[in-house]
């Protein structure tokens, strides 16, 4: 009787252990196992790839010059708004028109600034590209988020006399920084917002943040626990982050990165409520109920500088930042022209 006892304890246990195990490798293979698979002869080798990290620099050093910008006193929230008049100028060079969402906040005006490619096809499903444009108190931001902008910059510029089937809309947001960060404040809280108001078919959102620390160095990368049990501990990668509902999303776009570029790149979807992987913009549209991805060298966690007064240019690495440039490329058409939510 004892003996079959134990036998049926024994299978009740190995039952247990094997639903768990199975359920540890079916987590695994959803939440981390996301990229798209592509492989051939990335779009980077035909790319003027040298003229696209001169005008990262270039875009990078005016930004960083510019300082802190945020609402905390009147130097700064004037660089805030000096930083607004550049993209605008900076866009409207390129040959767009510029639309801005303001709104107010304790007597002070706040500014979202977009452009749109509409789509040919399919010109009411939209796809979001953005980065924000302020910082915190003290920092001057070159990495976050000069980076980001940098390259939506460089990304705009690529693709101005484009065609594509969907609507592609680039976004500079303000207010993304504290003390605002969290709150309806944010620029990308109100942008959201009215797109869900005006029931906009928003496919996907892609948020740029800090994309430009990238070493080698042996444990450079320093992931929180869990993600620190599936992630490299080499800092050279650039990190794509998103929601349950952002999966299809994620490996489309990660698929047309590596149909840009050999770039190495490492992806994860998790739920809304773990932290940090809503630490952007991308974290407003979830709010909402649209999908969100972070792009991102994954900030604090590789670079100690990171929002602070030592956020400065001589630390970003521009060849990876150029490289990134032409991979993302690759997402946007992805996303645009592949038809991918019916995969």
């Amino acid at each position: 009787m004892k003996r079959k006892r134990f036998r049926k304890f024994l299978l009740c246990g190995l039952i247990l252990l094997g639903s768990f195990a199975l359920f540890l490798f079916l987590s695994y293979w959803y939440m981390v196992r996301c990229q798209g698979s592509w492989h051939g002869e990335p779009l980077e080798k035909g790319m003027n790839l040298a003229e696209i990290r001169k005008n990262l620099e270039a875009d990078v050093r005016f930004i960083q010059e510019m300082g802190p910008r945020n609402s905390v006193n009147r130097k700064t929230y004037e660089q805030l708004l000096r930083c607004e008049e550049w993209i605008v100028q900076r866009w409207e060079s390129q040959g767009y028109r510029v639309k801005k969402q303001t709104f107010s906040f304790e007597g002070r005006d706040y500014s979202n600034l977009e452009i749109e490619i509409r789509g040919r096809s399919a010109p009411s499903e939209i796809i979001i590209v953005s980065a924000q444009y302020d910082t915190l108190p003290d920092s001057p931001g070159a990495n976050n988020n000069g980076s980001g902008m940098a390259i939506l910059f460089e990304l705009t510029r690529l693709f101005r006399n484009h065609t594509l089937d969907r609507t592609v809309r680039f976004l500079n947001f303000v207010n993304e920084e504290d003390p605002f960060f969290g709150t309806e404040m944010m620029g990308s809280y109100q942008y959201a917002k009215r797109c869900r108001e005006r029931h906009e078919d928003i496919q996907v959102m892609l948020s740029l943040d800090a994309l430009g620390i990238y070493t080698d160095r042996p444990n450079s990368q320093h992931y929180p626990f869990p993600y620190s049990l599936v992630y490299p501990r080499r800092g050279n990668f650039l990190a794509f982050i998103g929601d349950f509902s952002s999966r299809k999303a994620m490996i489309t776009a990660t698929r047309g990165f590596k149909k840009g570029s050999s770039f190495p790149i490492e992806a994860g979807v998790v739920p809304k409520s773990l932290e940090p992987a809503g630490w952007s913009d991308h974290s407003s549209f979830w709010k909402f109920g649209y999908p969100g991805i972070m792009v991102t060298d994954t900030g604090g966690f590789r670079s100690i500088f990171h929002t602070t007064k030592e956020d400065t240019m001589e630390k970003l690495n521009f060849e990876a930042m150029a490289r990134i440039v032409a991979g993302l490329r690759g997402s946007i058409l992805e996303l645009t022209q592949s038809n991918w939510r019916k995969e």
